[in-house]
């Protein structure tokens, strides 16, 4: 549909991913009307997952490796950035051969831009150097920094040779509004991003249109309490937040459900807050605090695989979402899965209309059809599997 906002699901697994049905965290949302892509997180793996989408229709083309033109990074765990080497050697291009006569000729500006906390433009220089990686393109790395923190240097001399000098965006009373902005359906769609709790420094990043309609899609970093994010997620509207992506590490599932879960609800969320990571209820509670309009439930542990179809582990998917649909009280939260789409639609239509089922497509833990581009409840003959399921 025109003008509709999407986020894709590369990877919804924690850290103790990649697992056989999901890998580590990577999601990519598409707010341009040029058509370019922004990705938050990139774990290893993740430029495979762009290649192993499942097959669509030719209405509605897959996400392409190279329209991704700046990456957002949340923290500096391995399970959100091991794969950014990987995905630069792929998107840039490479130095050509001393024989050879290339007709490609290099960007005046970098191809991507990397933004993240202090330290990523550390790891991403040592890596490209330390893996002999070379390109005729460039990319940039801007940190988002506090005056505590310890800038790395730009000099000609510390710069990797594909790498083009970052900016050192200082925090602003405690936030980072507007680090970058680019050309959305309505207006310029701005980038914030603030703190959140977690056992190390953590981001949460908001994705808004400058202008009506004021659609908002809050994407967080792992974390066991993001309340700190809310003045930065009401400073610029007071418009609710369109979609919110929360993690939800770890749940508590009773016997009943799951007779191989022997844990107590008091361990589990003693368990998930020791290690800073929430549960499903204390995402709900944050979605209702900010008045989310969708939930979805990211940054699964590995003890909870996505489910196809029905039995017992889909049931488990099943109560994590109605645990998170408890403490929301509004809606239907849902579980993401890999290449899950959730599409955040303009004002003036309900429904987007997407291509029909493909030859992968399989059933999720709802009983509805799902692929790479949306949920179909399942219906009689007469329902059309044009309409993509919307939530209310």
């Amino acid at each position: 549909m025109a003008r509709a906002l999407s986020v894709t699901f590369l990877g919804t697994s924690s850290g103790g991913g990649p697992s056989p049905t999901r890998n580590c965290s990577s999601l990519v949302a598409s707010v341009c009307n040029n058509g370019s892509l922004w990705m938050v997180d990139c774990a290893e793996g993740t430029l495979r997952q762009f290649y192993n989408q499942p097959a669509t229709y030719d209405d509605v083309q897959h996400l392409k490796v190279t329209r991704v033109n700046k990456i957002f990074i949340t923290h500096m765990h391995a399970d959100h950035v091991m794969g950014i080497i990987t995905f630069l050697r792929n998107v840039l291009y490479p130095v050509p051969l001393p024989t050879a006569q290339s007709q490609h000729h290099p960007k005046s500006d970098p191809t991507v831009e990397i933004y993240g906390p202090a330290g990523i433009r550390k790891f991403v220089r040592l890596n490209m150097k330390m893996t002999l990686s070379r390109s005729s393109d460039k990319y940039v790395v801007h940190e988002l920094v506090t005056p505590e923190d310890t800038v790395t240097p730009c000099t000609t001399e510390d710069l990797h040779t594909s790498e083009a000098p970052g900016r050192d965006i200082v925090a602003e009373d405690g936030f980072w509004p507007e680090i970058t902005k680019g050309s959305g359906f309505y207006g310029d769609i701005c980038v914030d991003a603030g703190p959140i709790a977690h056992r190390d420094p953590c981001l949460g990043f908001i994705f808004r249109e400058s202008v009506s309609p004021h659609r908002k899609i809050v994407i967080l970093g792992d974390t066991y309490d993001p309340t700190s994010l809310v003045p930065l997620i009401n400073q610029f509207s007071s418009s609710p937040t369109s979609l919110l992506v929360h993690e939800s590490t770890d749940a508590h599932i009773d016997p009943h459900i799951d007779v191989k879960a022997k844990r107590s609800k008091e361990t589990v969320s003693s368990t998930a807050l020791a290690r800073g990571h929430s549960t499903p209820d204390l995402a709900g509670a944050f979605a209702r605090t900010i008045d989310a309009q969708k939930l979805v439930l990211n940054h699964i542990g590995s003890r909870f695989p996505a489910a196809s179809g029905g039995g017992f582990k889909a049931d488990v998917i099943r109560e994590i979402e109605r645990q998170a649909n408890v403490a929301w009280g509004k809606g239907t939260a849902r579980a993401a899965w890999d290449y899950m789409r959730v599409v955040v639609p303009a004002p003036e239509a309900e429904q987007e209309e997407v291509y029909g089922l493909s030859s992968r497509a399989t059933l999720n833990h709802h009983g509805d059809v799902q692929h790479a581009d949306g949920i179909y409840p399942r219906r009689s003959q007469n329902h059309n599997p044009r309409k993509r399921y919307a939530w209310s």
